[in-house]
């Protein structure tokens, strides 16, 4: 088991598929706040059989489950599917691309890490171990899962 953190500008109620990580919340190992002002911060406890690292997600016995996904990001981001799966896995990194403008590599970053989710969630998993600008950061599918997020 883990412990994961996640901290909010205002009290989650429910999860939905519509925000813009979808069903996926980001958690940390750690308490850390990415907004200014009032936050709520949660706990959850997961296993780690629940998760899978970003870099490993091609090496799953089922991988073939993926190419959908990867050419919706190669479409997305007008790359070969190679750089795609690159990107999901952490081989490649959106910073490298040059068609991407400066001022949008963060939010296609981040976009990135959320095909990681989708991948993880394909293959079964419950969450994706990912890299940000903190460590290693944790994307976890919480949709009907709202009952284990804990005020910490």
């Amino acid at each position: 088991m883990i412990d994961l953190y996640h901290t909010s500008p205002t009290e989650i109620t429910a999860i939905d598929k519509h925000g813009r990580f979808g069903e996926f919340l980001f958690f940390a190992s750690h308490v850390y706040v990415m907004t200014a002002g009032s936050h709520v911060t949660y706990a959850i406890s997961i296993n780690t059989d629940e998760v899978i690292d970003a870099d490993r997600l091609f090496f799953h016995e089922d991988a073939q489950k993926l190419d959908g996904l990867v050419a919706e990001l190669a479409d997305r981001l007008e790359v070969d599917p190679d750089t795609a799966e690159d990107l999901i896995a952490e081989k490649a990194k959106v910073f490298d691309l040059e068609r991407i403008e400066p001022e949008d590599m963060a939010d296609v970053s981040w976009e990135v890490q959320h095909f990681a989710a989708r991948a993880a969630k394909i293959l079964g998993f419950r969450g994706v171990a990912v890299s940000d600008e903190q460590g290693t950061s944790y994307m976890i599918d919480m949709l009907g899962y709202e009952t284990e997020l804990a005020k910490a």
